[in-house]
């Protein structure tokens, strides 16, 4: 395989590393070059014209008034979100740096938005799955994607009420959102499908569906109250397009499950 070692091989040669070893390795990668071309190459055709037309998207909705900081972060880092997820629909452990570096953008522009249930979303993404897949991106992008199971239904079903209740609690008795239970809804369907993606469950992408749809009417709400710009709502018109891309024209998809 030219320019690199074929998948195959580096799962042989990770393993044959110590768990140390084996985190340094994946934290020096980040510096090479051949860690982003693995990263974009081998997209689904749907997915490369999906990224096309969302970024064009993005900067049309964004600097169609103007380039003030909140719009450029915004801009930016709805952008790089919007690439995360088409990294995760298309196995790519890319989707790691990518949501980290995003995260903190959408976060701040959600703290001046009062949707505070979504900061802690952003922030649960940075532990419990960039952070994970960052420094232990091979052994996860090598793992089987499963379909459901006991195990999966137990991390769905406790993980959506219980954060539904701990976001719940935070929105209405910590920070006061003004749109406490569509906020705390909406982060709780995003904590358990990022649950999902780390047990490498196919049915991930019907919680980010459902995600996308209450992220999209959270912040069509938000813009509409003039809380925030349009940005972050077409951010997640977009991953809610992804999902759906997930669902049927990804590695992921039911169908392409052996």
């Amino acid at each position: 395989m030219k320019g690199g070692i074929s998948p195959m091989e580096q799962v042989t040669v990770a393993e044959s590393r110590g768990f140390w070893e084996n985190v340094k390795h994946n934290v020096k990668a980040l510096f090479t070059l051949q860690y982003y071309k693995d990263g974009f190459s081998g997209w689904t055709p749907q997915s490369r014209v999906w990224w096309v037309i969302g970024l064009a998207v993005l900067l049309t909705t964004g600097f169609a008034h103007g380039f003030d900081p909140m719009t450029i972060i915004s801009v930016v880092g709805g952008a790089i979100g919007f690439t995360c997820t088409l990294a995760i629909t298309n196995n790519k452990k890319l989707n790691g740096l990518l949501g980290f570096v995003s995260a903190f953008m959408i976060s701040y522009v959600a703290f001046h938005a009062g949707n505070y249930a979504d900061i802690f979303m952003q922030s649960g993404y940075v532990i419990f799955l960039d952070i994970p897949v960052i420094l232990f991106g091979m052994a996860w992008q090598n793992k089987k994607i499963k379909t459901m199971d006991k195990q999966g239904w137990l991390i769905l079903v406790v993980g959506l009420l219980a954060m539904f209740g701990l976001l719940y609690l935070i929105d209405t008795h910590v920070f006061v959102s003004p749109r406490p239970v569509i906020d705390a809804f909406s982060a709780a369907v995003g904590f358990t499908g990022a649950f999902l993606m780390l047990g490498k469950y196919s049915s991930q992408y019907w919680m980010w569906t459902l995600q996308g749809v209450m992220s999209v009417t959270l912040w069509g709400i938000t813009a509409m109250q003039g809380d925030a710009n349009w940005v972050l709502f077409m951010t997640y018109v977009l991953y809610l397009g992804n999902d759906l891309l997930g669902l049927f024209f990804s590695p992921w998809s039911a169908r392409n499950i052996k």
